[in-house]
């Protein structure tokens, strides 16, 4: 259901006003809830529930103790587990109310959270009857879906497993009212550039026992990369990310690299050298070169300096200090 700030809210059953709306009988339960769902979204709901899905998998994970980036890692009991932590933070990032004998109370409704990597919910004696809350997110794919549906029996398969819980069948999946329908939440970052470099990606975490040179490692091989917060975590092995790279930055900085961050001296850099722009807990590693009189390459006026990206044949020459503002 979607539902104005500034006048009435509007039904969601028949309209197709939000996600995808099968055409079913009213349900005023039902419609409180999706109601209460967009409204504590406040207009951003897909960014918010992307951050909880990419949130639990990466506290699930738990790179900087772990060094685990892989999602099939995991062992069936924290692949269960993820259910229980993507629950967590849903009530705490939309501050649902805890129901008695359900997760959630939204919209004076008890709910059920029901979450799956697959697209197959389970649904216990319990549920059956029951308004869910159910989301999907993939690691796979990096997309994600969040919908309300009232479990009823006829939406169920007959067929049970051994604690007789059951799936949607699929009249029971297209009576769900998705709010959010395939929508992309942040990667996997160390996942994509393992299917797409493994060889890059083992060199990098067996470089050394030391966390500080894997990291320096890192930003030497994945030069030109957005490298997130998780990434360098998960590579150190530890939770401090920031001096993480400061050091890196000291250490890389006599072969010509910048490591450049989220700050407004940076960012000026990066846009004269043409790199995108970097996002607040992202760097990009750059080997740069003194321009040339007369270069036509792109430059960027370092302390009176100017540099270009530097070329494969180019001998190495340390790169400026620039300070972190």
């Amino acid at each position: 259901m979607q539902e104005s700030m500034f006048g009435e809210p509007k039904e969601f059953f028949g309209q197709g006003t939000f996600g995808t709306t099968p055409r079913v009988a009213y349900d005023p339960e039902l419609n409180d809830v999706i109601q209460e769902v967009v409204c504590r979204g406040r207009g951003a709901l897909e960014q918010r529930f992307a951050a909880v899905f990419r949130t639990s998998v990466d506290e699930i994970l738990d790179g900087r103790r772990t060094m685990r980036f892989d999602f099939s890692e995991l062992s069936p009991v924290e692949k269960s587990y993820l259910g229980a932590k993507v629950e967590i933070l849903a009530r705490d990032e939309f501050d649902f109310g805890h129901g008695i004998s359900l997760d959630y109370l939204i919209g004076g409704h008890e709910v059920d959270a029901k979450f799956s990597a697959t697209g197959e919910w389970m649904i216990a004696p319990k549920n059956i009857g029951e308004i869910l809350l159910v989301m999907e997110a993939s690691e796979e794919t990096s997309l994600f879906s969040v919908g309300v549906v009232r479990a009823d029996e006829e939406l169920l398969r007959p067929n049970e497993t051994r604690d007789r819980k059951r799936s949607f069948s699929a009249a029971g999946k297209g009576a769900i009212h998705w709010l959010i329908d395939d929508a992309p939440y942040p990667r996997n970052q160390l996942m994509e550039l393992y299917r797409e470099a493994p060889e890059a990606i083992d060199a990098i975490f067996t470089s050394s026992a030391s966390g500080q040179k894997r990291v320096n490692e890192l930003f030497w091989v994945l030069q030109g990369v957005h490298v997130n917060r998780t990434t360098v975590q998960t590579v150190a092995a530890q939770e401090d990310s920031s001096k993480r790279v400061r050091d890196a930055r000291i250490a890389l900085q006599g072969a010509g690299i910048l490591i450049l961050g989220h700050y407004r001296r940076h960012h000026t850099i990066a846009s004269a050298l043409g790199i995108d722009p970097i996002a607040q807990g992202e760097w990009v590693a750059i080997r740069v070169y003194p321009a040339e009189p007369g270069s036509t390459a792109r430059q960027a006026l370092i302390e009176g300096v100017a540099y270009r990206l530097a070329d494969y044949g180019d001998r190495p020459t340390p790169a400026p200090a620039i300070p972190n503002e």
